[in-house]
């Protein structure tokens, strides 16, 4: 029976390591693959190798198209995912630390609207109305709000999650010794919070770098183009060179791919370490 079981558990595991590679590992074939074809190789869509391999005249061509466009359009992103990952960790740790220390009524209803926030979605013409009230609307800045709001709630979940594993003996032992709630947050709990900041760090970083989204409903102009609406540009409604497509697509994924390379761990670490009560 134990025999029987093994091999099974052997079976399962070979299938789910071929549907990992057909889900994943081809896609990334298919994109690498077609970024290395000429227009009309690239047309067919297929996973076949190219005749003619133009990988570097596609690379040079998306990094010279429309003025170098792809160099602006990554400054942009770079800029609205740093700014806006600083100020959610500032502010969703503060808050996770409040409403984890705190049991008030004020407390439960912040950790109710908080849980709301999880679950409807922003309305667009009602944000626009806000960052155009505030003289931010098509703007970088704008921007950022928008994508702190958005983030803010998952954030605060996580932080507040982990907190609970911080013993409160340590708030009261910095406090006897004549803490304040600044020092007490910036010199002891939030060293103390650095697995699960790596991770709301890298988490949040990944989809802000990634959206689509928000750019496209509140941004306009090229001058404030992100990575994925350069992206978008590169696609007609008529003719499509996918060579050039999927070049962007390469391009574009490089600093999302190294940062999970290098980072991958810390991920795993504050996600499990906040479960671990001691």
């Amino acid at each position: 029976m134990t025999k029987k079981r093994s091999i099974f558990s052997k079976i399962i595991e070979v299938l789910l390591v071929l549907l990992t590679f057909v889900t994943h590992w081809l896609i990334f074939y298919f994109v690498i693959i077609t970024a290395c074809k000429n227009t009309e190789e690239a047309a067919r869509l297929n996973l076949s190798l190219p005749k003619e391999w133009k990988l570097f005249e596609n690379l040079a061509f998306i990094f010279s198209y429309q003025h170098h466009a792809l160099l602006k359009a990554f400054k942009n992103s770079v800029v609205i995912t740093l700014v806006s990952v600083v100020f959610l960790v500032l502010v969703s740790s503060a808050t996770a630390l409040i409403m984890q220390r705190r049991t008030g009524l004020l407390s439960r209803a912040s950790n109710k609207l908080i849980v709301a926030g999880l679950i409807v979605p922003a309305s667009v013409i009602p944000t626009y109305w806000m960052l155009n009230l505030l003289h931010v609307a098509n703007t970088l800045f704008g921007l950022c709000l928008v994508e702190i709001a958005t983030m803010f709630p998952f954030a605060v979940m996580l932080y507040k999650g982990y907190i609970s594993s911080v013993p409160r003996e340590i708030d009261e032992a910095a406090i006897i010794d004549g803490c304040g709630a600044m020092t007490l947050y910036t010199r002891i709990i939030f060293p103390l919070i650095k697995p699960i900041t790596a991770t709301v760090i890298i988490l949040r970083s990944v989809l802000i770098y990634n959206d689509f989204q928000n750019p496209q409903y509140y941004m306009s102009g090229s001058s404030t183009q992100t990575v994925q609406l350069f992206v978008y540009s590169l696609k007609s409604a008529w003719t499509t060179d996918y060579g050039h497509l999927f070049a962007a697509a390469i391009v574009v994924s490089l600093p999302l791919i190294l940062l999970y390379i290098f980072l991958n761990q810390k991920i795993l670490e504050g996600m499990t370490a906040g479960s671990v009560k001691g």
